[in-house]
């Protein structure tokens, strides 16, 4: 089980920039649109052909494809300097060597694999929950309003909204990284 999620451990990575891509650019974007979306006197539609799920699992099939792609490139990639580790203070990991946990710096190729296997993951994650969204969100609704009162509904699709936003904003900022280092920084020298 541990194999399928081990893209995962590209949030194990430490670096102290990078705790702003994946977390507090990502947290303040869905603070703001949850803020927004509360109140919005006509608020978007989250499901239904329209809705905000259908057009973000509509570039997610896209996006999908795209990470495994680069993904694929990099590992094949022929550059030699690719796999020197990164410049300044690199970025590292911490893993496990004869027993003893211990922090490695991580080549550029390491780094970048880890990116967009993470990227390709939590997409896909994203994918789905958006199908089971659309599929079942409906008559979810009709019942939750049903035992509760739209007022705990309307609780719950800001809380939806938040956490959806955090994590399709922590893929729009870590996309911006990736194609950063596969457009830009890959191909400058380490001064």
């Amino acid at each position: 089980m541990m194999k399928l999620l081990s893209p995962l451990n590209y949030l194990k990575i430490k670096h102290e920039e990078k705790t702003w891509y994946d977390f507090y650019l990502p947290l303040t974007g869905a603070i703001f649109v949850s803020i927004v979306y509360c109140y919005l006197p006509n608020q978007f539609k989250l499901i239904g052909s329209n809705g905000l799920i259908s057009q973000v699992n509509g570039l997610l099939q896209v996006l999908i494809g795209f990470y495994i792609a680069a993904l694929a490139a990099v590992s094949t990639f022929g550059n030699a300097r690719i796999d020197d580790v990164m410049a300044g203070t690199p970025p590292t990991l911490k893993e496990s060597f004869r027993g003893k946990m211990s922090p490695v710096k991580l080549t550029r190729r390491r780094f970048i694999c880890y990116l967009f296997g993470y990227l390709a993951l939590l997409s896909f994650g994203l994918f789905s929950l958006g199908l089971i969204t659309s599929l079942v969100g409906q008559n979810f609704a009709v019942w939750f309003a049903d035992v509760t009162s739209l007022r705990c509904l309307m609780a719950l699709k800001v809380v939806f909204v938040f956490f959806y936003f955090l994590v399709l904003l922590n893929i729009v900022t870590t996309t911006l990284l990736g194609l950063y280092f596969l457009a830009v920084r890959i191909h400058q020298s380490d001064i």
